[in-house]
């Protein structure tokens, strides 16, 4: 069956690229393209990544552009002062899109000519595709040493369309962003759907030079009709600040595989990922986190709040390289079951190769304590208040130390909205930074 499967999803793609190499072939991608093929063919491989059994079930097609409209985004955007890149539908919408600007140089390529080879991300399906099957590859440098207060970098990825129960719409993205010397900046990423079924695909590398303070912010939002997959890779250098927070919210299957890797000295990374899966979703949050250089710190931490006969899956890899002395690195896993179908996997691991090190990992998962219910009800809150409020007592840390006030109120927002009608996230106070 197995078998059956793989090659009718190769055949679906090998029809896409044949189409698609007519316009937009490289050496680089027709290389990806092979690896991925072979891949595909590997039963080994497949029988090992259980999800691939679902998407290889479904027909696929590379959407049409759509014109889109900035007031027809009003309601759904952030109210951001910004620099905003619109992709839609596989592509930088450049009418709409803020290419112009004094902070940001964006260089759009129609191939992928480059030459260097990066051995540190393991490369999967989804890399490949990336590769092989982008429209473009999007560059991104922040060089400008002479301009302090950059505006924030607002990325948004929306899928239009009809809507089909028949067939899913690829889209699929390779972009670098280069952050250059002494910089603060911030990033925002968001993902939306607009009236589609889509399978959406982004595989993303920033580099982090020296003295760099990086906050980068994540939203995913979408239903049991959504496919999100993303690859990403951060290098970075000496003295450099990295604080990445990520929401993700329910979609038919969440893959999310981030690779860190230090090298330079004196750097420091704070990891926060929050899950929330309800309504026989999938969700696997892989993390790799390689220290080579002196004196660097990592704290990651993922919450996962899971119902519905849904499944996560955490991996997570922590691997201390003999010249990382110093080294302070943690990973703590936490996930809420709210009933008996709800399911948690995780498997942490350390690869250490020197002693003078101070490494952790932490895992718990459970329900909500009825005792507290017990006790917030003889209080005279009812029981859904109840519920809630310990919901949010779980990811409380999440959210009052997101820096941008009208992103922490869409966030509020939405957690609000996924857990009850009732807008009890509101009614909670945030100290300000």
């Amino acid at each position: 069956m197995a078998g059956l499967i793989n090659n009718n999803l190769l055949k679906q793609l090998n029809n896409i690229y044949q189409l698609h190499k007519k316009k937009y072939f490289s050496e680089q991608s027709e290389n990806h393209w092979l690896k991925l093929k072979k891949l595909l063919n590997n039963q080994q491989y497949i029988k090992k990544n259980t999800y691939y059994n679902i998407i290889n079930n479904q027909l696929f097609k590379i959407p049409l552009t759509k014109p889109l409209f900035k007031k027809d985004l009003t309601n759904i955007i952030f109210k951001l002062d910004g620099i905003f890149l619109y992709f839609i539908n596989g592509k930088l919408n450049q009418n709409i899109s803020d290419i112009n600007n004094i902070w940001y140089k964006i260089t759009i390529n129609k191939f992928n000519n480059l030459k260097n080879k990066n051995n540190f991300i393991k490369h999967n399906i989804f890399t490949h595709l990336s590769e092989s099957l982008s429209k473009e590859i999007v560059f991104i440098d922040i060089n400008l040493n002479n301009i302090n207060n950059i505006k924030p970098l607002y990325l948004i990825y929306i899928n239009i369309g009809n809507n089909s129960n028949n067939f899913f719409y690829m889209s699929n993205y390779r972009n670098y962003i280069h952050i250059k010397k002494r910089q603060s900046i911030t990033i925002f990423e968001h993902y939306i759907n607009i009236n589609q079924s889509y399978f959406s695909n982004i595989y993303t590398t920033l580099i982090v030079d020296n003295n760099v303070s990086l906050t980068h912010y994540k939203l995913i939002t979408g239903d049991e009709k959504n496919y999100y997959f993303n690859n990403n890779e951060y290098f970075i250098k000496n003295n450099s600040y990295i604080k990445k927070y990520d929401f993700l919210m329910s979609n038919k299957i969440i893959y999310q595989n981030n690779n860190f890797q230090f090298n330079g000295n004196n750097s420091k990374l704070e990891y926060k990922s929050l899950s929330l899966l309800k309504g026989n979703n999938i969700s696997y949050i892989k993390s790799y986190l390689e220290h080579n250089k002196k004196y660097c710190y990592s704290n990651q931490l993922f919450k996962a709040i899971v119902s519905d006969n849904s499944i996560i899956n955490f991996k997570g890899l922590l691997k201390i390289n003999p010249l990382a002395i110093q080294t302070d690195g943690k990973m703590n896993y936490s996930g809420l079951l709210l009933n008996k179908s709800s399911e948690m996997n995780v498997k942490p691991e350390l690869d250490i190769y020197n002693n003078d090190v101070k490494c952790k990992h932490g895992v718990f998962s459970g329900k909500i304590d009825n005792n507290q219910l017990f006790f917030l009800r003889t209080r005279g809150i009812d029981f859904k208040k109840s519920q809630n409020i310990l919901l949010f007592a779980f990811v409380v840390d999440f959210i009052q130390n997101l820096c941008d006030d009208d992103f922490k109120k869409k966030i509020c927002n939405y957690l609000s909205n996924y857990f009850s009608k009732e807008n009890i996230f509101n009614e909670f106070k945030f100290n300000k930074n």
